[in-house]
């Protein structure tokens, strides 16, 4: 095969009503990472794939708070119809000559479906894996009443991905009627499709029992740690005021080399010691200019950049804010979002409460304020079969 003659189209624009989530299936997470993540490692994983295009929904706001593509991966909107997204997502394609176009909601494709398609391609010009059907099939009324047994000897179920040489699929979903996959538009246009192997594991995630299923499927045993950070600053006026990245209305701020958000520094500490990275001392220094009044929250990104980059994802994270002022219950869920947003976490896995001292201490004295912060985070024991299982 030659070398990068290879695209990807993954095709993520569906609204996944079905599945019932206020995210869409395509999305969520499944092992921490997200579920449009697990294709694009096993594409990532095969030598002669050059470019990967995945068509997301034409509304930025249902994918971008969910999920950001790793660097060399391009994005496209979709359109109205499968077909108008696969388009979209072909037409995007700078320098392939075939083409493997895959559902974004089967995250278990594996390195040997994903070659079993490509010899296809090479032997025929067109390919689907399929797997055959094991159960008994009926007809039924719409009276649900049985009208009869199918031979299931030449049915299967097919699968993606679907691979073509680039300018057939092009030309033929151009003109297409409206299909529901690939390779119908190529039948409906002449074109011979050669079936190969697919896997049983190369289910599509459509209930919500499928992700139940996913998860037992992915296997791999996970790691968890738990890491601790504590941080105190004292109260200086005339300054802004953050907490947990939020500008809080006041006549003083949190004073410090940063920008003295003491929640966020209290974060990174956390991760940093569950992932034994070292502590927000050492990678930010108090004695260098470059962090001199820095937003707590790009340094906070930095370090889950490197925390993930280890592999780990994040589990939880408890806030526990020592202070008189401000309050910190009426502020509680917008603390929580805006950690959630900063960490790239859901909200779900993120607490904030407040205390105080009764008076003890110059923070019982109104002189400061300090946070105390548990952290739990999490990854595969076997990161290095993602992407091959």
């Amino acid at each position: 095969m030659q070398k990068k003659s290879w695209g990807v189209v993954i095709v993520a624009a569906g609204s996944g009503t079905r599945f019932g989530s206020g995210v869409h299936k395509q999305f969520l997470r499944l092992h921490g990472i997200p579920i449009i993540e697990w294709s694009i490692n096993a594409f990532l994983a095969i030598d002669e794939i050059g470019e990967i295009v995945v068509v997301t929904p034409g509304d930025t706001a249902l994918w971008e708070s969910f999920w950001k593509p790793p660097a060399g991966i391009k994005t496209i909107s979709g359109g109205l119809r499968r077909q108008d997204s696969v388009l979209a997502g072909l037409e995007a394609l700078d320098s392939s000559s075939n083409v493997l176009i895959h559902d974004a909601a089967r995250p278990l494709v594996s390195s040997s479906i994903i070659r079993n398609v490509m010899k296809g391609v090479i032997d025929s010009g067109a390919a689907v894996p399929v797997i055959p059907i094991r159960d008994t099939v009926k007809k039924v009324t719409s009276s649900s009443l049985v009208s009869g047994t199918v031979s299931r000897n030449n049915l299967r179920m097919s699968q993606t991905p679907q691979g073509f040489i680039l300018e057939n699929i092009l030309r033929v979903l151009k003109d297409a009627d409206e299909v529901t996959d690939e390779c119908a538009a190529m039948e409906s246009a002449g074109f011979e499709v050669l079936a190969v192997a697919g896997e049983p594991g190369n289910m599509k995630l459509t209930d919500p029992e499928d992700l139940m299923i996913m998860e037992s499927l992915s296997g791999g045993s996970m790691e968890s740690r738990i890491g601790t950070g504590l941080d105190f600053h004292p109260f200086e006026s005339g300054i802004p005021l953050f907490i947990g990245g939020c500008h809080i209305e006041s006549e003083f701020g949190l004073s410090g080399h940063s920008d003295g958000d003491a929640v966020l520094h209290a974060v990174s500490d956390a991760l940093l010691s569950a992932a034994r990275l070292g502590d927000i001392g050492v990678l930010f220094p108090p004695d260098d200019d470059r962090w001199k009044g820095a937003d707590s929250a790009v340094l906070l990104e930095k370090i889950c950049d490197r925390v993930r980059g280890e592999g780990w994802r994040i589990r939880q994270i408890d806030v526990t804010v020592i202070t008189d002022f401000p309050k910190i219950s009426p502020i509680r869920y917008v603390m929580i979002n805006r950690i959630a947003d900063i960490v790239d976490t859901e909200p779900e896995r993120i607490w904030v409460k407040g205390t105080s001292t009764n008076t003890l201490g110059d923070i019982g004295k109104g002189k400061g304020l300090g946070c105390m912060v548990m952290a739990r985070i999490a990854r595969r024991t076997d990161t290095a079969a993602i992407g091959n299982h």
